[in-house]
């Protein structure tokens, strides 16, 4: 999901299908599927959505487009992407098993991404781990690598976390918390959780 704060309009990432909804009731719902998004694979497609503070949205896929592929799929959107316009189409790269699930922006506009990594077991681990980035480093065609932030080492705590919100202490600081969100997925194995981190303004 994003959000602008200024219209209260909503936007919805649908990964199965690889559509982007915008919500703006009383207005009709408004669905599109981008033509840069249609390879994508359907059970990991655009899982983290952001729209950024100057009015462009950043799309990512969670999962490669090929086995042996550590880079994921990514977009940048000028604008709404329900109008038509033609994104930025480029690279992720965060490492081989760690999967874009959401994102949140900083107030000196660099970006948070929330990374998950599941190991197949029964029950399944989870891994969590918080990397950072500038969208101003973007280039079309290129790779995006973010710096690794924070390794969650959540113990007892740990979970299918893919969620993620910044909200400032104050207007004006760069002090907030970093707020994380798992549910259950109505799962016997899974729980609905919410963390929240202190974020002293610099990682």
């Amino acid at each position: 999901l994003a959000r602008d704060p200024a219209s209260g309009r909503r936007w919805a990432a649908f990964e199965n299908h690889n559509t982007i909804a915008r919500l703006a009731p009383p207005a009709p719902r408004a669905i599109i599927r981008p033509e840069a998004m249609r390879r994508w694979n359907a059970n990991s497609g655009p899982e983290t959505m952001l729209r950024l503070a100057d009015g462009r949205f950043l799309v990512i896929a969670e999962g490669s487009e090929g086995h042996d592929d550590a880079t994921r799929p990514a977009l940048l959107f000028p604008g709404d992407p329900v109008t038509g316009a033609a994104p930025v189409r480029f690279r992720f790269h965060a490492g081989l098993r760690d999967d874009p699930v959401d994102a949140t922006e900083l107030p000196d506009g660099r970006v948070l991404i929330l990374l998950r990594r599941v190991g197949l077991a029964l029950p399944p681990r989870f891994d969590t781990s918080i990397a950072i980035a500038d969208p101003a480093e973007i280039s079309p065609g290129e790779v995006w690598r973010p710096k690794a932030v924070r390794h969650l080492a959540l113990g007892p705590l740990a979970d299918n976390y893919e969620a993620m919100a910044y909200v400032p202490a104050a207007p004006g600081t760069r002090e907030g918390a970093i707020w994380l969100m798992a549910d259950d997925n109505f799962s016997v194995f899974q729980r609905s959780l919410v963390l929240r981190f202190e974020w002293p303004g610099e990682p």
